[in-house]
């Protein structure tokens, strides 16, 4: 164990140490090299939620990975999936309920307030891990130790964690890892390279995202178009909101390719990792 790691932990003391699996390039590092004892210790569980709606080739990595977990004593992966968050938005404004707000953009306000990153990722690793702790309703959590796949491209998404009883820690940071040697570590082993972990329709996406999206034609942008024809046209919306920062209808935009993803404001590194 190198020197200088309990410090880096943050909690030595831990009960569990949890991967928060996002499922994108870098958090599958971490659980594939913590897996393997590769410049990681081996985690206790890795823990995935899944709102339901990401892209397929994430869908298929995840059936990648439980096969490669089941043969190779991968550490045991959680998949939460409780929540639909396209349906929820659906039935949503459809009813005129409340639904987690996601960051939408508007001519008038700019970005909508994000609460989608808590309710659909946030909020179901921390319920999987107080399952793990068999904790009952408004038990205290005991010592948890997050593992999140922050890795050195950035890491001023690194943020201190304020829930009781709960320490993250960047495995990727600690050993200055960056997203690029993320993907030579898939390659070195001959892994497949997931693709970007977000929901199709988030409005982080950039312009070469949504091209991308757009020329597949697949069930991802088709689900992405009806999102953002579902934010825009409700009778009770005090202002339009759209899912490209161009604020236009999806399918009548013509996408470039020189615009940068928004992920770098996500808020304590749950998504695009």
């Amino acid at each position: 164990m190198k020197e200088g790691w309990k410090v880096a932990k943050g909690n030595k003391d831990a009960d569990l140490k949890i991967i928060s699996l996002g499922m994108g390039v870098q958090s599958t590092a971490v659980y594939l090299m913590s897996s393997m004892e590769y410049k990681l210790p081996r985690a206790d569980y890795a823990v995935f939620a899944d709102p339901q709606a990401e892209h397929p080739k994430t869908y298929e990595m995840l059936d990648w990975l439980l096969e490669w977990q089941k043969k190779n004593n991968g550490i045991k992966i959680i998949v939460n999936n409780k929540k639909n968050i396209y349906k929820d938005i659906k039935n949503g404004y459809k009813n005129n309920t409340r639904v987690a707000s996601i960051p939408a953009h508007t001519h008038k306000n700019g970005i909508v307030r994000r609460q989608c990153t808590e309710t659909y990722k946030i909020n179901p690793v921390i319920e999987s891990v107080r399952k793990l702790h068999r904790l009952k309703p408004r038990q205290r959590m005991k010592p948890t130790e997050l593992w999140l796949g922050i890795s050195t491209d950035e890491v001023q998404r690194m943020k201190e964690s304020w829930r009781f009883n709960t320490k993250y820690f960047y495995p990727l940071i600690y050993h200055n890892m960056s997203r690029a040697e993320c993907i030579n570590f898939y390659k070195d082993n001959n892994f497949p390279v997931p693709a970007k972990s977000s929901c199709v329709f988030c409005p982080f996406h950039s312009d070469k995202f949504w091209r991308s999206l757009k020329i597949e034609n697949g069930s991802a942008w088709e689900m992405s178009v009806e999102i953002d024809k579902t934010i825009r046209n409700h009778p009770k919306m005090e202002q339009r909101q759209y899912l490209s920062r161009h604020c236009k209808p999806l399918d009548q935009i013509d996408f470039q390719e020189n615009q940068t993803n928004m992920f770098i404001e996500e808020c304590e590194g749950y998504c695009g990792i």
